[in-house]
């Protein structure tokens, strides 16, 4: 799909949804910090970000800091220009909060007294129009792709996919619908790997991603990225054939030593039948759910362990380094 203008003339009723959600878009200028991460060159481009509260607080894709840059500088929908620092970083769903300094207090109270609404997961449908909104291009004409909601529960169960061109033009942007309702916050993110940029690579390729308003409200995450913690993906230690993780049963193929698995007494060839008192029938079922958890999190794991059904209480942690290595 192509990213257009308003100057190229969408149609009025995508004209009219991208105007409500504009005054809470705020594009975001980074200066300094490294040019290079690896043997890759780091993209320096502006970006956008949105604006959540009356306090300041705006919410990005953890994208725009792979350089660490030593300035922040954010540009609201009035013209103003602010300074910010970064809070924290949510590294499961590659989402960065920020603070502005000093924000403006009048214009923060007016665009919040009818703020925007976001959709929960259950409400919003696969084929459904969306449209993806960014501002780095520029903060007067916010650049805007259309295209369906192709997906939900994607890469581990994080992310809606959409077929609108999203890549570093809108990260940090938002997915709305047709009434300009809030579905998601647009970010890279990939089933392959764990990096900051994952995902990036796919962006002209119809394939992009967004983290769903109702899992980023809640308080375990915008709350902690509030206080100023870093969030980090859970780590079990559990780990199932990897060519029957998307069609096999819950069938461990190997527990890490030492892992939070482990320590919880999960042995190899248990089968997990439930989570949190809720019936899970596959490898992939298992997988959505606990590698969308944060490291910290607890859950109740009921097992299949020799014939014979038993709990226990599993406290994710954060990734240990030595590999899992399968049963010899």
């Amino acid at each position: 799909m192509p990213v257009l203008c308003f100057g190229e003339n969408p149609s009025p009723s995508i004209r009219q949804a991208v105007h409500s959600v504009a005054p809470y878009l705020v594009r975001i200028d980074t200066i300094g910090g490294h040019e290079k991460i690896g043997d890759e060159f780091v993209n320096e481009g502006a970006g956008s970000g949105f604006l959540l509260d009356r306090q300041g607080f705006v919410l990005t894709s953890a994208f725009h800091f792979l350089h660490e840059p030593a300035s922040i500088l954010l540009q609201f929908s009035d013209g103003t220009k602010k300074v910010a620092r970064k809070v924290a970083t949510d590294l499961n769903r590659m989402l960065t909060l920020l603070k502005v300094e000093n924000p403006n207090s009048d214009f923060l109270n007016e665009i919040f007294t009818t703020p925007p609404e976001f959709r929960t997961k259950d409400s919003i449908s696969i084929g459904e129009l969306c449209i993806a909104v960014g501002v780095s291009l520029s903060r007067e004409e916010p650049n805007i792709a259309v295209g369906i909601l192709s997906g939900k529960n994607r890469v581990w169960g994080k992310a809606l996919q959409t077929d609108a061109a999203v890549g570093p033009n809108n990260y940090g942007g938002l997915l709305i619908d047709r009434q300009g309702k809030l579905l998601g916050l647009l970010v890279p993110l990939s089933m392959m790997s764990d990096e900051l940029a994952a995902g990036a690579e796919m962006y002209d390729a119809g394939v992009g991603m967004a983290i769903p308003f109702e899992d980023i409200q809640k308080e375990t995450v915008l709350g902690q990225l509030k206080n100023g913690n870093d969030l980090k993906p859970g780590f079990t230690g559990i780990r199932f054939k990897e060519n029957r993780i998307f069609i096999g049963e819950a069938v461990i193929d190997a527990v890490q030593p030492d892992s939070p698995a482990d320590q919880a007494g999960i042995k190899t060839g248990d089968r997990i039948i439930a989570i949190d008192g809720k019936p899970v029938n596959s490898a992939l079922e298992v997988s959505m759910n606990l590698r969308s958890r944060y490291a910290g999190e607890t859950t109740i794991l009921r097992l299949l362990h020799q014939e014979r059904e038993k709990e226990v209480r599993l406290v994710l942690s954060t990734p240990m380094k030595k590999k899992i290595e399968s049963p010899k």
